[in-house]
């Protein structure tokens, strides 16, 4: 598996799975939950060349959530996240751990809108309820082709 087949298990995944770590009831405990996957041209062909970038090892890859979520909140509080691909009838998997921050820029939150998305943010862009996100991989543990395979430098030295 090299790093074009993430990015292609990446593309093919249904959705994308978050994990956070609890900054309310549920304090330093990891929370996970789905995000609409941006980088699946088949759901969102208008932004098949801006929802994910690849330079080397590292992946960069854009998500939309509600700002009022709690999984923004834990966000704020702590950017350190996994994210989690699957292909189950394909037994592949991109578990992929790095750094969320959310996108300021107005012209990039536009250029990202998506007009079905209306029936959550009922203001479009300029929604105050509408967030962009991007994530950045550190580290990411891959399983295909019948082995597990490493891209970027691994979160705990020990890992090696």
């Amino acid at each position: 598996m090299n790093i074009k087949d993430v990015v292609k298990v990446i593309q093919a995944s249904e959705c994308a799975q978050i994990a956070t770590f609890g900054k309310d009831e549920t304090e330093g405990f990891p929370e996970i939950r789905a995000l609409l996957n941006l980088a699946n041209p088949k759901k969102y062909p208008k932004l098949k060349d801006k929802a994910i970038s690849v330079d080397g090892e590292t992946v960069t890859i854009y998500f939309t959530t509600n700002t009022s979520s709690r999984k923004i909140k834990q966000i704020r509080a702590n950017n350190k996240v996994c994210l989690y691909f699957v292909l189950p009838q394909k037994f592949k998997g991109v578990s992929a751990i790095g750094t969320m921050e959310e996108v300021l820029d107005m012209d990039v939150k536009k250029d990202f809108w998506h007009k079905t998305w209306l029936m959550y943010y009922h203001k479009g862009p300029a929604d105050p309820d509408y967030t962009l996100m991007k994530f950045t991989s550190k580290y990411m543990h891959c399983w295909g082709n019948l082995g597990i395979h490493n891209f970027g430098q691994p979160v705990n030295p020990c890992d090696k």
